[in-house]
């Protein structure tokens, strides 16, 4: 089976070595710059892009762009980086014979193709770059109209870090961020693109995301915690394929990712004739794929449960295979009348999808009034509320010790 080949620089000689082993490997175009040799592979159905030097290597958004269509970019250099830093990206020593160098480019095609099944929707295959322990990553989802789910995110993770986790969590939501004002942080530096940064730079260094993030102590536990964009207009600054590698990289070295989107999944490249331009959306969409359990939280009333059945129709439209389980958050017969929940159970298997029902979060608004306002979780403000304790059982979490109310919370810096 032929390999075909784009080669990015005026190596000659590299051509010449190439085309006289007459191995699988067989050079279809030689480009001068980078957006030449991009457009080759896209318009060619390129398996390699062969990168001659470091110098003319392509920015990551385009090995991004490189690695979806399963073209991948091989770089060779004196003193190559011999760590995948990035899937679909290999580095190989300049000065390395063809038959290594087609070994080493036909096994990095075998680890692109293996990825690429790894993104396929529904798929359990592990993923990262961590050694030794594989945490997991759940993602918290729902329809526009506030049906509270930063603040059954943000719960939930705490939850899990009192239990003793290792817990990361990620406010990913690029249209109203709130994690941060939640938890009372004045932080305009906005961890999630400061981690995109760091990945589009070619690390997956766990402790350089870690230190992207903020240690938050919660109830004499530590949380850490990746504060969102503080304004809107900054969503371009967060890459949908650098926040999933960021996000598997933590999952590989914690006990639990908590990710916190928006409720949005259409792909803003679909309404416009460039479609390379940055998609307002793909972030959801890339978070959602990627997490191993997903939980859409739907606020349980008249206008709540109609808005999360057409989220719910629209995600299976765009974004299929995604397995979704339901969450009714601020349950109360004011709501729903007399028996709430037999209420709700019985519309939504008159009216709703198959997906389970796994929850139901009784309305405590007075509570959430006061942890917003003084800025902490519920196991500090509430340790006793009847939410609190449903969140504990969403989270797995069977111990009944509470900490002492009015426990402080104090900011540990970056670590």
């Amino acid at each position: 089976m032929s390999i075909s080949v784009v080669v990015l620089g005026r190596d000659e000689h590299l051509v010449r070595q190439i085309e006289g082993y007459r191995g699988e490997l067989i050079v279809v175009r030689v480009c001068d710059d980078a957006a030449e040799a991009i457009a080759a592979c896209t318009a060619g159905a390129v398996d390699v892009l062969l990168v001659s030097e470091r110098a003319l290597m392509p920015p990551m958004e385009q090995v991004d762009q490189l690695t979806v269509q399963r073209t991948m970019v091989a770089l060779l250099d004196p003193k190559p980086e011999r760590t995948a830093a990035v899937p679909g990206l290999v580095e190989i020593q300049d000065t390395v014979g063809m038959v290594e160098l087609e070994a080493l480019i036909t096994q990095a095609l075998v680890g692109l193709s293996q990825e690429a099944t790894e993104r396929e929707p529904g798929s359990t295959t592990a993923q990262g770059s961590g050694a030794g322990r594989e945490g997991s990553i759940v993602c918290f989802w729902g329809s526009p109209g506030s049906p509270g789910r930063s603040t059954v995110a943000l719960n939930y993770a705490v939850e899990a870090a009192v239990a003793g986790l290792s817990v990361v969590l990620l406010d990913a939501d690029t249209y109203a961020a709130s994690l941060a004002i939640q938890l009372g942080l004045m932080d305009e530096s906005a961890s999630i693109a400061q981690m995109c940064r760091v990945v589009d730079s070619g690390s997956r260094d766990p402790a350089r995301l870690r230190s992207a993030c903020l240690a938050v102590e919660v109830a004499e536990s530590t949380l850490m915690v990746a504060t969102g964009i503080p304004r809107a207009s900054r969503w371009p600054e967060v890459r949908a394929a650098a926040l999933r590698r960021a996000a598997l990289t933590l999952r590989a070295h914690h006990d639990l990712v908590v990710l916190d989107v928006a409720p949005y999944i259409e792909l803003d490249e679909q309404l416009s004739f460039d479609t390379q331009a940055p998609q307002r959306n793909a972030v959801t969409v890339e978070m959602l794929q990627c997490a191993d359990e997903v939980f859409m939280v739907v606020a349980a009333d008249s206008l709540g449960i109609p808005r999360a059945l057409r989220a719910i129709d629209e995600l299976e439209e765009k974004v299929p295979g995604i397995e979704v389980k339901i969450i009714f958050n601020k349950v109360s017969s004011g709501n729903s009348g007399h028996g709430p929940k037999r209420r709700i159970l019985e519309a939504w298997e008159r009216f709703g999808p198959t997906h389970p029902v796994v929850g139901f979060l009784p309305n405590d608004n007075p509570n959430c009034h006061a942890a917003i306002l003084a800025g902490s979780p519920l196991v500090e403000i509430a340790p006793k509320s009847s939410l609190r304790s449903e969140i504990r059982s969403l989270a797995g979490i069977k111990s009944s010790d509470s900490p002492a109310k009015g426990k402080t919370r104090r900011l540990a810096k970056n670590l």
